[in-house]
């Protein structure tokens, strides 16, 4: 090494911040820069000609010579070029964290290693607290997703104990009725003491009305809980909402506006169970117009979804009401059960469609059935698809 080299080698071991030592490859200390000194508190005149191992805590003394030599005849470097975490021990016998790289070197013929050794006492706190902080912070959000599932679970359980209670007190009022009508005749004929042939005919025929609308409401209530999983196919809705139009007892003075297109894709649906739907808005318009009006269907469709429209020039449904058509034995209807929209929404949700209601009171009412479209790969007709967002009239 020249003498420019070694006033350059000089110069940086003398004012390198981070420890420098130099050792041959019996681990034999040959150079130490002043870093060195403040690091382990060692003098580095001392530490030169001593073995490296000093500056290690056990086990590490007694196994680096070992490693040394497995390097020596191995040439397989395990932290040479790499640089690892290791624990040192400075003179008063404190152990401390610290990096060390180390690199092999040639001088003079001679085989040196260069370590170059970093205290990383604080990086290893700060990591520490850090780690410290996460604990604590995933203890937290474990503390409030519990409480926010416990709130979840008591509002569930509030819901479901109001929808309880709207269940059982339309229950109630559905079936009351029917069983003071019951009572009474019961009554009737049990302290009748010359009750005549009519009138015992006449009170046991009430009885049995009574009891079949005390059946319709439970099966009714039957066929909401256990609505069967929908059987879909390609389908045509024209034909079938025309179907149970003509089979629905409409009044005469109620006109129909037939503007279905005459030309429209197929649906995806069970054709058992949304003619029901039909039936239940129907019957709705029906009765929304009982001094006559005109009941219009008209159709939409794009590549998704087809819908069909039935607006009536009904009475309305006030804004209050609007947001519990759907509620199981909620009717604005004297004679009603409150059960065929909820129906009808079940029966839309199980066979991936929805329900649509535009209403203001004095002006109608239009509810629309919106369904998937049958595309091509699953229907093989080649029915004509409309323009995409038109109405289809024809």
């Amino acid at each position: 090494m020249d003498k420019q080299s070694r006033a350059l080698l000089a110069a940086i071991m003398e004012t390198a911040v981070d420890s420098i030592i130099v050792i041959d490859s019996a681990g034999i200390v040959q150079l130490a820069n002043p870093a060195t000194e403040a690091l382990f508190g060692v003098v580095v005149a001392d530490l030169v000609g001593q073995n490296v191992n000093v500056l290690m805590p056990t086990p590490h003394q007694e196994a680096h010579d070992g490693y040394l030599r497995n390097y020596l005849t191995t040439g397989v470097a395990k932290i040479i070029g790499i640089g690892r975490e290791v624990i040192g021990r400075r003179k008063d016998g404190s152990e401390f964290p610290l990096h060390l790289a180390v690199s092999e070197i040639s001088v003079d013929g001679q085989r040196l290693f260069a370590g170059i050794i970093r205290d990383i006492t604080h990086l290893k706190a700060a990591e520490t607290k850090l780690q410290e902080m996460n604990d604590v912070l995933e203890q937290r959000v474990q503390e409030r997703t519990a409480e926010l599932h416990a709130a979840q679970a008591d509002l569930i359980r509030v819901e479901k104990l109001a929808t309880l209670g709207q269940v059982s007190g339309g229950i109630a009022h559905e079936i009351r009725n029917p069983l003071n009508a019951i009572k009474t005749s019961a009554y009737y004929l049990l302290n009748a003491k010359h009750a005549t042939p009519e009138k015992v005919a006449e009170h046991l025929e009430r009885i049995d009305r009574q009891v079949s609308s005390i059946d319709h409401v439970v099966t009714a209530l039957s066929d909401v809980a256990r609505l069967p999983d929908p059987h879909v196919e390609s389908c045509d809705l024209r034909p079938i909402v025309r179907e149970v139009v003509r089979e629905t007892s409409l009044p005469s003075q109620v006109l129909i506006d037939d503007q279905l297109p005459v030309t429209f894709p197929n649906a995806l649906f069970d054709t058992k169970q949304i003619p029901i739907v039909i039936r239940n808005i129907i019957r709705n318009a029906r009765d929304s117009m009982p001094d006559g009006g005109t009941m219009t269907l008209s159709a939409l469709a794009n590549n998704d979804e087809l819908s069909i429209s039935i607006k009536d020039t009904g009475c309305g449904i006030s804004a209050e009401n609007m947001s519990r058509i759907t509620e199981p034995l909620f009717s604005t209807k004297q004679a009603g059960m409150g059960l065929g929209l909820a129906i009808t929404k079940a029966i839309l949700d199980k066979n991936r469609g929805r329900l649509e209601v535009a209403s203001s009171m004095g002006d109608g009412s239009t509810f629309t059935i919106v369904l998937p479209v049958a595309n091509r790969s699953t229907d093989g007709s080649a029915a004509e698809k409309p323009d995409t967002g038109k109405f289809l009239n024809t």
